[in-house]
Formats: C-alpha cells, structure tokens, sequence
C-alpha cells in the first residue's frame, strides 16, 4: 500500500504565526452506544491496521535491531582467534560482521557478510566466531524475533598473550 504525496494547490510558505481559532467548537459527533468496546484494541500503541498491541511478529519478518524492543547481546561464544601470522605482524584491528540473528540466538550461515575488516586474514576466524556464538535472541512484544545487527569484533595484541 503506497500513499501517494499530497499536492496542495497552494505552495507552502515556510515559517508563519499561527493565530488560536476566535470560536472553539462545542458540539460533539453522535456516539453509537451499540458499537463494541474492546480496550485491549485502544493500548496506546500501534499502527495502522495493526491491533492495539502493535504488529504481531509471524517469526519469518528480519526487523532492523533499530526498532526491537529487547536487541540482541552475546550470550556465550568462543574467544576470537587471533590468526598467527597476522599478530607476528602486529596487525590489529576492528572487524564488523553483519549477520541475522535467528529467534533461537543463532547467526544464520548464509547472511554472515563482512562489511568492514584491516586484513582479510581476519575474515574466517570473524566469521568462525559469529557462527559458534549463542545470542540472546532479539524480541517484539515479548516474541523472538530475527534482527539483522552488526557485530563489532576487536583484535588487539596485549603485552603478555
């Protein structure tokens, strides 16, 4: 369903007063005391055509981790692989991973991409990590939801390791 932009017959005429009406309305519209009341319809929230409660999630929708109520966090993982080579070098780095998280807490292997990295000899063990990793699921109206989000991986050498 697309709206299309409204056209006005006058053009906007940017920045104006706006003056209170002279005569506030009193009369009010009829009121069918027949119609049913549901107040469970009249939450507060909501959108169009939507119930009270808001959109029901089908479970299948990706939502942006913008507009979850509960977004996603780490749960348990393993601890990111620093490839040899790479530390020898003293290459370091963030990694960004964007990949959907399902409604059990799990990356989904085919929508793992890597959107930014230092060195492509991060890329694998990033990937490894995103997918051995367990998420607190994201969540709309309390159901699981999958998100796609992005996860920042830190590769740092510190003294010692």
């Amino acid at each position: 369903m697309s709206t299309q932009p409204v056209q006005l017959d006058i053009p906007l005429k940017g920045f104006q007063t706006v003056v209170a009406p002279d005569v506030v309305p009193t009369n009010l519209p009829p009121v069918n005391l027949q119609e049913h009341f549901d107040p469970k319809d009249y939450s507060g929230t909501g959108v169009e055509g939507g119930l009270g409660t808001g959109i029901v999630p089908t479970g299948n929708d990706v939502y942006m981790e913008a507009i979850v109520e509960e977004k996603p966090s780490v749960l348990s993982g393993p601890v990111p692989v620093y490839p040899e080579l790479l530390k020898q070098a003293q290459i370091q780095g963030r990694v960004i991973v964007q990949a959907v998280i399902d409604t059990l807490g799990r990356a989904e292997p085919n929508t793992i991409k890597i959107l930014q990295s230092p060195n492509p000899g991060f890329d694998q063990p990033s990937r490894n990590y995103v997918l051995k990793t367990l998420f607190r699921p994201a969540r709309v109206h309390g159901r699981a939801v999958r998100v796609l989000i992005n996860i920042p991986i830190d590769y740092k050498i510190t003294p010692g390791r």
